[in-house]
C-alpha cells in the first residue's frame, strides 16, 4: 500500500480502539474487583481521544489544496474508499513534501505498528470489536480473553503514537511553510504553446478537407481546456494530447444531430490498456484465524484495489493496472467524415471509427463517445453571452467555482489557440459556448467552454469564412487578444456583461477605445483587487494593459508566451487552488 493508503488504515482504526476502551469502561463499571482501573481507562481513551483529534488535524493540513474542500469531509470520514487509492493525491504529496515524504510515512508506518498492537493487547475479534457485548460479562470475559486495562500494559504504545503524530505536525507545518518559497524558486514549466498552436492549425486544415458531402455546413466545437504538460515538439504533442471535439449537423432524419468524439493520433506501436487485476489475479483467501479489526481493514483495501479499475478524486483517474497489448487493426482512412458519422446508429464509448490524413500523412483518429440518437433532443449551447445576460433559456447560474475554472481553461486557450483559425483575434463572449449533454447534470455545463467554427464541404469556396470586422485600433489596447480575455474575466467574476457594469463615469470616453474600455480599466484600479483579490486582479490588470514589462508583445514570441503563462494562467490556477482549500 502507498503511504496514504496506510493512513487511511490508521484514521479507520482509531475509532475502533476509542470504542473498544469505552466498552471495556462500561464492563470495569460492574465488576468491583476491577475499579482501580478506572482512572486509568479514563486516561488512556483521553489519550487515544487526543491522539485521533491530531491525527485527522494533521491530515486535513496535509491535504488542503489536493484535495477539494467540499469534498474533504467525505475523504476523511472513509478512510477506506477509493480516494486514499487515487496516485494523483499520493504524488501531490510527494511534491509537497520533498525530502520528508518517506520519513513522514515512516511515522505514519509507525503508529500503524503501535494501533495494531493495541488492537492485540484488546483481544478484539474480525471486526475490531470486543468479544463480548454484556458489560456485566465483564469479569468472565476478562478471564477468557486476557485482554489488558491497565495503563501499564499501553504505556509504551501510547508515547510511540504521541511521538509520531507530534513529527507528523511538524513535518506538515514546515512543508506547508516552506512550499510558496519552494514553488517560487523552482519557477513554473510553461507548456509549449507553439507545438500546441501547430497542433490546432493541422488539426482545422485536417477537418476542413475531410467533407465531401452535400450539406450545407458541419459544425465541430472545441474544447477548451487548461493543458499543463511541457512538450518539447510537435511530435510529442500529437502523440499524448487528444483534442475534444463535438460534432452537429443536420440531415434528412434528424434536424440537428450531435456527436461528441476525441481526435486522437494514431501510432503503430503496442499500447498500454487498462485492465481490472481481477481478469489475471484472484482476490486474497477470507481469514480464518482470528484477527482484529486493523488486518482485516488492510485485507478490504487490498481487495478494493483487486477489484476496482478506476478511481477518481477533483477530476484525476487513475486505472490501476495496465499490461502492454497491440492495439485492434488499424481503421480505414475516412474520406468523407460526415457519412464516416452518420452511418454509425449507436456508437459504442471509445471506438475508433476510422483516421484522417492530414497534410503529413500522419493518421488522427476519430473516437466516438457514446450519445444515444434517441436524445438528440436534449443537447443545448448557451453563448458567454446569453450567461452573463442571464438568458431565461441557461437554467444553471455560475458558481464561483465555475468561473474560475472557466477563467482558467480561456486564459490557457488563448495561447493555445492564438492566431489558428479557431480563435479570431477578434474574439468576443459570442464565441465561446457552453454545451449542456443529454442526461448530464446541469452542474456539468461549465466544466468547459468550447469555441466553434463551422465547415462547409471541399467542394464549397468557404475561403471567406474566417474573414472578420477589423476595429479601429488604439494604442492603448496594446494586444487586442489579451484586452478581450481581461474584459471576459472582469465579467465572468461579476456574472455580468461589461456594459452592465457601466457606472455614469464611464460615459467620458473622449479618446479612448470606449465606454467599455473605460469601465474595465475603473475596475481594475479601484474595485476588482477587493472583490476578488490579488491575484486574479493582476492577471486581469495585465491583460487590460498588456503589462508584462516587454517591448515584444506578440503571442507568437515564446518569452512572450511564458510571461502571460506566468502572469496570468499562473495566479488564476492559484485563486482556484486557494478557493478550493477554504473551508
Amino acid at each position: 500500500m502507498s503511504g496514504l493508503e496506510i493512513a487511511g488504515v490508521v484514521l479507520g482504526a482509531l475509532p475502533l480502539i476509542i470504542s473498544a476502551f469505552e466498552h471495556y469502561a462500561e464492563g470495569i463499571a460492574t465488576a468491583k474487583r476491577f475499579w482501580r482501573y478506572k482512572t486509568e481507562m479514563r486516561s488512556l481513551i483521553e489519550q487515544i481521544k487526543t491522539t485521533k483529534v491530531i491525527f485527522i488535524n494533521t491530515m486535513e493540513q496535509l491535504l488542503t489544496g489536493i484535495v477539494r474542500a467540499d469534498q474533504m469531509d467525505a475523504f476523511l470520514s472513509r478512510p477506506a474508499g477509493e480516494l486514499w487509492r487515487v496516485s494523483e493525491v499520493d504524488e501531490k504529496l510527494k511534491s509537497r513534501l520533498r525530502d520528508a515524504y518517506e520519513i513522514y510515512f515512516d511515522n505514519v508506518r509507525g503508529m500503524e505498528v503501535s494501533l495494531k498492537k493495541i488492537m492485540e493487547k484488546l483481544a478484539l475479534d474480525a471486526d475490531g470489536k470486543p468479544q463480548f457485548r454484556d458489560p456485566n460479562a465483564f469479569k468472565q470475559e476478562y478471564k477468557r480473553l486476557k485482554f489488558s486495562v491497565s495503563t501499564s500494559e499501553y504505556g509504551d504504545l501510547m508515547s510511540n503514537l504521541k511521538t509520531y503524530n507530534q513529527n507528523l505536525t511538524q513535518l506538515t507545518k514546515q512543508s506547508i511553510d516552506l512550499e510558496p518559497t519552494r514553488t517560487a524558486t523552482k519557477g513554473r514549466s510553461c507548456p509549449n504553446f507553439k507545438a500546441l498552436q501547430e497542433f490546432a492549425k493541422n488539426l482545422y486544415s485536417t477537418l476542413r478537407s475531410s467533407w465531401s458531402c452535400s450539406c450545407p455546413e458541419h459544425a465541430v466545437n472545441l474544447r477548451l481546456e487548461n493543458r499543463v504538460e511541457k512538450f518539447e515538439e510537435v511530435g510529442a504533442v500529437l502523440e499524448q494530447v487528444p483534442f475534444r471535439v463535438i460534432f452537429s449537423y443536420t440531415s434528412d432524419a434528424h434536424p440537428l444531430t450531435w456527436r461528441e468524439a476525441d481526435i486522437r493520433y494514431l501510432s503503430d506501436k503496442p499500447k498500454s490498456i487498462a485492465l481490472s487485476p481481477s481478469s489475471t489475479s484472484s482476490p486474497p483467501a477470507p481469514r480464518t484465524s482470528r484477527r482484529v479489526r486493523f488486518e482485516q481493514i488492510e485485507l478490504q483495501m487490498r481487495h478494493s484495489a483487486v477489484t476496482a479499475t478506476t478511481s477518481t478524486v477533483a477530476g484525476a483517474t487513475l486505472s490501476t493496472s495496465t499490461v502492454t497489448a497491440h492495439s485492434s487493426p488499424t481503421p480505414s482512412q475516412i474520406r468523407d467524415l460526415c457519412k464516416a458519422i452518420a452511418r454509425l446508429q449507436q456508437p459504442q464509448r471509445d471506438l475508433c471509427i476510422g483516421y484522417l490524413l492530414d497534410g503529413l500523412q500522419r493518421k488522427h483518429g476519430i473516437y466516438l463517445l457514446d450519445s444515444p440518437l434517441s436524445h438528440q433532443h436534449q443537447w443545448s449551447v448557451y453563448s458567454l453571452k446569453d450567461v452573463l445576460s442571464k438568458s431565461p433559456k441557461v437554467n444553471k447560474r455560475l458558481t464561483q467555482y465555475d468561473k474560475l475554472r472557466v477563467a482558467i481553461d480561456l486564459a490557457s486557450s488563448v495561447l493555445q489557440l492564438y492566431k489558428t483559425p479557431w480563435l479570431d483575434k477578434e474574439w468576443t463572449k459570442d464565441d465561446v459556448f457552453f454545451i449542456h449533454r443529454p442526461g448530464a447534470p446541469p452542474t456539468s455545463i461549465y466544466e468547459h467552454p468550447f469555441v466553434c467554427q463551422k465547415f462547409k464541404s471541399s467542394a464549397v469556396d468557404d475561403s471567406n469564412q474566417n474573414l472578420s470586422a477589423q476595429r479601429q485600433s488604439f494604442r492603448v489596447i496594446r494586444n487586442q487578444t489579451l484586452y478581450t480575455l481581461g474584459t471576459m474575466l472582469i465579467e465572468l467574476w461579476y456574472g455580468r456583461s461589461i456594459e452592465e457594469l457601466q457606472e455614469p463615469s464611464d460615459l467620458d470616453c473622449q479618446g479612448t477605445p470606449g465606454v467599455a474600455w473605460c469601465t474595465a480599466e475603473r475596475l481594475v484600479e479601484h474595485e476588482l483587487e477587493f472583490e476578488a483579490g490579488t491575484r486574479y486582479s493582476d492577471a486581469v490588470r495585465r491583460c487590460i494593459r498588456c503589462d508584462f514589462d516587454r517591448k515584444d508583445l506578440s503571442l507568437d514570441n515564446e518569452s512572450f508566451q511564458h510571461a502571460v503563462y506566468d502572469g496570468v494562467v499562473a495566479p488564476l490556477e492559484k485563486t482556484l487552488q486557494q478557493f478550493n482549500s477554504l473551508d
